[in-house]
């Protein structure tokens, strides 16, 4: 299992569009949620390029390093209170 953090998802929305676009890619997925996705399997260097690009052109992006990982959760507990 592989486990993808993604910044500037913020609704339901959101999930969808990710949770398409990994469709799109032939990627299976475990769960998608606010900042994560799971994937059933390991994401191959070029798999992983061509999401990130396509997550960007959406106004999304990979999170690689601890830091922006732990921001990211953070968030993303506290956005569902908002609402």
């Amino acid at each position: 299992m592989t486990t993808l953090y993604i910044k500037n998802m913020v609704c339901n929305r959101c999930i969808m569009v990710v949770e398409n676009e990994l469709g799109k890619l032939g990627l299976k997925t475990k769960y998608v949620r606010l900042g994560e996705a799971a994937l059933e399997n390991e994401l191959s260097v070029t798999e992983r390029e061509k999401l990130k690009d396509i997550l960007i052109s959406l106004g999304f992006a990979l999170i690689d390093d601890k830091k922006g990982k732990i921001i990211e959760k953070i968030k993303n507990t506290i956005i569902p209170l908002g609402h």
